[in-house]
C-alpha cells in the first residue's frame, strides 16, 4: 500500500508537542526549496526524494533531526552544523527557532543541488 500525504500529515500530528512545530517548520523549509521533491513515509519517518532520497525528519523529545542522505558529502562545507559519522547519512539538529537560519537554507539547497547534479543510490 502506497503511503499518501495523509500518512505523512498523520506522522506530524503524532509528534510530541515540544517538537511538532519544529518538525512542521522543517518540512515547510524543505518544500519551499524543493517543491518538486516527492514525499512519503519510509522507515516510519517522512522522507523527501528527488533522483534519490534527500531528506528525512526524525522527531525526538526535545529536538528534531534533519537527516541528510548525502550528508557525508556535504559535511565539509558545513562543519558546525552537519554532524554524525555515517558513510553517507548525516544530520542537522534543530532545537529551536534560532536554528532556522540562512545556513540551514544553504544546507537544504546544497542537498537538493547535489541530488540533481550527482545523485548517488541510497541503501
Amino acid at each position: 500500500m502506497a503511503m499518501t500525504d495523509l500518512d505523512v500529515a498523520a506522522w506530524f500530528d503524532k509528534q510530541p508537542l515540544a517538537t511538532q512545530t519544529l518538525a512542521r517548520t522543517l518540512a515547510s523549509a524543505i518544500e519551499r526549496h524543493g517543491p518538486d521533491l516527492s514525499k512519503r513515509l519510509a522507515w516510519g519517518f517522512p522522507c523527501w526524494s528527488g533522483n534519490e532520497r534527500v531528506f528525512s525528519i526524525i522527531s525526538y523529545a526535545n529536538h528534531c533531526n534533519l537527516q541528510l542522505w548525502a550528508g557525508a558529502r556535504l559535511a565539509a562545507n558545513f562543519p558546525d552544523r552537519i554532524t554524525g559519522s555515517g558513510n553517507s547519512l548525516r544530520h542537522v539538529k534543530i532545537r529551536g527557532s534560532e536554528d532556522f537560519d540562512a545556513e540551514l537554507d544553504s544546507i537544504i539547497k546544497a542537498a537538493i543541488d547535489l541530488d540533481q547534479s550527482d545523485p548517488q543510490k541510497v541503501g
